[in-house]
Formats: structure tokens, C-alpha cells, sequence
């Protein structure tokens, strides 16, 4: 089997809001540079950038200086000749070297779930990562009185991780297998760090949820104030669909059958019923003992398939070449006065070195200048997630995690903060009620938003409506309902861009909604 690996590591962020912080915030490493004595430079766009912005566009400068506008009159000129700005024809396909299919698989459940440990080896057995390393990792976790923590350790990297034995951010390590290219992301099980969980499943085209079968722990997880529910509510939630759900830990309980029978049949349950998926599928393994994970084990009670043989199964999107250009920034790396590198997956249209594009919401006009990602190629595509430098102008708060990078054009991304959205509300102790405050999470972005509007109740099974204007939203119904957030968004309606139009709220530590942007609600 030919296996390839590429790991990088995102710098943890702080959980809850601290991802919308503006660069000046998150990086203080890189602090922009001023004049001895000099004040700082204003938050305005510069000269060369509004320049830079007419030249594009194929209809007349406006006439106003922009020392006599208000920003906002500024910032709405600066969008419009963007949409104006003629069309790009869609570039040749450019042949690509590597013919297999790409799966961005994400692996979550409730934290000591053994997610770590099970990918850990798995890498192993892939010799993904080697013996000798593996060893040196068994030395070390012994040593630090956690023998039992060494194949976590392959994708816990960081001393605070190992250290707590928590997974604390999102571990990436991209490999190959006979048929499939796939890219691992391992996300935190611990509620303090479901953000960061979040934005890994943004990016996810399948998902491996894993339970722990030890007597008692399987409860504590899928019980009041497990992350079991709610992170199968998050990935169906998130656009998720295809699910595998691995049953850890079996050697605990000598590979009972009426044990893996009875989480099965209680997830079942839920997963079908109350998280949506059709077709979940079951998996017995043990992540320490490396059973059933490459090669099937020999059970009286099991014959199907091992871990690996379900991963090649996943069904890869297919790649797509239309469509506007649409990337997410997922990590802002390294930050300069006219450089910033960042990576982040593209979830509509082709890019490739030397692009023009706009970063949203902040409208920054930029240059794309290297582009790597997984395959070596010269020209990504839909579904890669990619490494990227930025070249411009920046201010501190232009580039962040949450940000979209577009190009000009009548199809361009329109920031707002304005939205009406359709949305299911899940197990809620307290109604949503006109005014209520929530945090909004939309591919990388993490916002604090406002209902500012119930519009109307609906039907669930045929979208009917079913009561105007109500007072209150409960558990268990649907809504059309309006939203405004802090500050202009890049969001959009989901028929434009699924992955910019999937939203989820949170409220007190729980997800209480999630549901699609119907529509954006620009300022006239």
C-alpha cells in the first residue's frame, strides 16, 4: 500500500468568540509598523487599493473623493464596481498528476472517546508513521505516566495536548491509500473547544464518529452534557451526510456482542431519527489493541467490514471547475505589512497563482502569489483545501479566520448582516424569542448575532406556513426567521454557495439551531 503524508498544525486559537478577533489581536508577533512619534495609520483603504479597484472595473470611476465620503458611502461604491467589473472566462482544466479521489474526513465524538489513539494507529498500520517513532512516543508517554497516550500522540503534538491528554484543536495529516487520497482531520471531543470542532466539520466530506464502549462511558458521552448528540447534530447540521461510526474500545469489554448490540440500537435511534442521517454505519474496533482497523478481526459475531475498507467506500464530491470563486480561511499562518499567508478549503471555482481576488468582508484587493496544496498541482479546484500567500495592502483586521477570498464579477460575494434564514431548533430550555442573542457559526466564521425577526413558523415536512409572525420559536419547530450580526459577514444564501449558506447558532454551551441562509438583506 502507498502512503504519503503531509501534516500541518493550526495555531489554537481561543474557543468561543476569540476566532472573530482581528489580526492585530491574534497576532501580536507581527505588530504593523509605525512612524516614530506618528499616530497609527487610519483604518481607511489606501489611495493605491481604490486605484487598483477602478482600474478592474469596466464602468466609470466615481467622481466623489473618497475624503469627502463616508465610509460606509465608500465601502458600497467599492462593492459596486466589483459586481460591475466584466466577467472572467472560466480557464482551461489543467491536467492533474494525481488521478485518485480526495476525502476530507473528519473524526469526532466525546472527548476520551479514543479518537486520537484510533487514528494514531491506524497511521501506524498504514506505516504512515514509522515504528521507530511510535516507540520514541511509548518512551516518552510512559514516562510522563501516560503509557497508555503514545498513539494519540501522533496527531497530539503539542505539549499542552499531551500533557491534559486532550485533544485541544484540529490535527490535520493528509496520506494515501490504494484508491483514495484522504485528509484526516482529527477534531477535540472537550466542549471548551467546539469551535474549533466546528470548523473542521465545515470542511469535512465525511465524518467518523466514535463512541467508547467501556461500561459506564458510552452513557457519560451520549447522555445530558456529553458532545455524542451534539456533534452528530453539528455534522448533519454542517452538511455532512456520510457517517461511520466506530465502537472503540471493545477489548474493555472482551468484545461483547451485547454490548456493541446495545450502543448500536441506541444510536440508531437518534441518529436516524433525531439527527437526520439515513444510513449510519456500525464498526467494532479497538483504537489501543489496532483490532479491526486494517484488516478485518475474526469475530463469531462480525463479518463485515474493518475501519479502512469504509473509508475507501466514502464517495468522493466530484471535482468542479465552475462556479464563482469562493475559498474560506480557515488559518491566518503569517501576517506582514503586504503579505499574509493563509490556507482554507476552496469550496466553489478554480484558482492558481497570480489571481486577483477580494478578500470579504473587509473588500481588500489582493494578489495571489504561491498556492500549494495537497497534490502538486497548479490550478485547485472545488473541494481542495490549500496553503496560500496573499499580496497587498493589509490592514490588521482585513485578513482573518472567517474571511472569503473572491473575485470581481456580477456573481462577487456581497458582505452583509443582514440574513433571513430557514432553521430547525433542537432541545432548547428556552425559547428563541424576538431579540435573542446567539453565536452564529458559518464555514470558519464564529459571530454573536441578533433574531431580530420571527417571521414565520413552518411545516417541517412540506414547508408549509403554518403561523405568521409568532411570539416565540420552541424546541422541535421550524422558522423562517431574520438575523443581524455585529458587523457585515461573508455569508450567502445556500442556492448561491452550500458551504456559505449552512448556518448553526449557539447559545449557554449548546447548539440550539441550525438551519440555511434563505436570502442576504443588503441596505438600500
Amino acid at each position: 500500500m502507498t502512503t504519503k503524508i503531509m501534516k500541518t498544525r493550526r495555531k489554537l486559537r481561543s474557543v468561543s468568540l476569540g476566532r472573530t478577533a482581528p489580526l492585530k489581536q491574534q497576532n501580536q508577533k507581527h505588530p504593523k509598523k509605525q512612524n516614530n512619534g506618528q499616530s497609527a495609520p487610519s483604518n481607511e483603504p489606501k489611495k493605491e487599493q481604490v486605484k487598483d479597484i477602478l482600474k478592474e472595473s469596466a464602468t466609470p470611476a466615481v467622481s466623489q473623493k473618497k475624503s469627502d465620503m463616508d465610509l460606509t458611502e465608500y465601502r458600497r461604491n467599492q462593492l459596486l464596481n466589483i459586481a460591475r467589473a466584466p466577467f472572467v472566462p472560466r480557464r482551461t482544466t489543467k491536467p492533474r498528476l494525481v488521478r485518485k479521489d480526495l476525502i476530507n474526513l473528519i473524526v469526532v465524538g466525546h472527548v476520551d472517546a479514543g479518537k486520537s489513539t484510533l487514528m494514531g494507529h491506524l497511521l501506524h498500520d498504514l506505516d504512515v508513521v514509522d515504528t521507530r517513532t511510535i516507540d520514541k512516543y511509548k518512551r516518552d508517554a510512559a514516562r510522563s505516566g501516560k503509557a497508555s497516550f503514545a498513539y494519540a500522540w501522533v496527531l497530539d503534538e503539542t505539549e499542552e495536548e499531551r500533557e491534559r491528554g486532550v485533544t485541544m484543536d484540529i490535527g490535520r495529516t493528509s496520506f494515501e491509500t490504494e484508491n483514495r487520497r484522504i485528509v484526516l482531520l482529527d477534531a477535540p471531543g472537550h466542549k471548551d473547544f467546539i469551535s474549533n470542532m466546528i470548523t473542521g466539520t465545515s470542511q469535512a466530506d465525511a465524518a467518523i464518529l466514535v463512541v467508547n464502549a467501556t461500561t459506564g462511558e458510552f452513557e457519560t458521552g451520549f447522555e445530558n452534557g456529553g458532545q455524542t448528540k451534539e456533534h452528530a447534530l453539528l455534522l448533519r447540521s454542517l452538511g455532512v451526510t456520510q457517517l461511520v461510526v466506530a465502537i472503540s474500545k471493545l477489548d474493555t469489554v472482551e468484545w461483547s456482542f451485547d454490548r456493541y448490540e446495545e450502543i448500536r440500537n441506541n444510536l440508531t435511534v437518534f441518529l436516524t431519527r433525531h439527527a437526520g442521517f439515513s444510513k449510519p454505519i456500525f464498526v467494532p474496533v479497538s483504537g489501543f489493541t489496532g483490532e479491526n482497523l486494517v484488516k478485518r478481526k475474526d469475530l463469531s459475531w462480525y463479518d463485515g467490514p474493518c475501519l479502512l475498507e469504509l473509508m475507501n467506500s466514502f464517495v468522493a464530491p466530484k471535482l468542479s471547475f465552475g462556479g464563482p470563486l469562493r475559498i474560506g480561511i480557515s488559518d491566518v499562518h503569517k501576517v506582514s505589512e503586504n503579505q499574509v499567508v493563509v490556507s482554507g478549503k476552496v469550496e466553489s471555482g478554480e484558482v492558481e497563482k497570480d489571481d486577483k481576488v477580494y478578500i470579504m468582508p473587509s473588500v481588500t484587493p489582493a494578489t495571489i502569489k504561491e498556492c500549494a496544496g495537497n497534490i502538486g498541482a497548479t490550478q485547485y479546484v472545488t473541494g481542495d483545501y490549500i496553503m496560500f500567500t496573499l499580496q497587498g495592502a493589509f490592514e490588521p483586521e482585513s485578513v482573518q479566520v472567517g474571511s472569503v477570498v473572491v473575485k470581481s464579477g456580477p456573481d462577487t460575494l456581497i458582505p452583509a448582516r443582514k440574513f433571513q434564514v430557514r432553521l430547525v431548533v433542537f432541545e432548547i430550555a428556552t425559547p428563541i424569542i424576538k431579540g435573542s442573542k446567539s453565536e452564529l457559526y458559518a464555514h470558519s466564521l464564529c459571530i454573536p448575532c441578533t433574531f431580530t425577526k420571527l417571521i414565520h413558523t413552518i411545516d417541517k415536512s412540506n414547508g408549509e406556513v403554518l403561523k405568521e409572525k409568532p411570539r416565540f420559536i420552541a424546541r422541535g419547530m421550524s422558522a423562517v426567521v431574520e438575523i443581524e450580526t455585529d458587523h457585515d459577514v461573508a455569508i450567502e444564501a445556500f442556492t448561491s454557495c452550500r458551504a456559505l449558506g449552512r448556518v448553526t447558532f449557539r447559545s449557554g454551551g449548546n447548539t440550539i439551531a441550525a438551519g440555511i441562509v434563505e436570502k442576504t438583506i443588503t441596505p438600500q
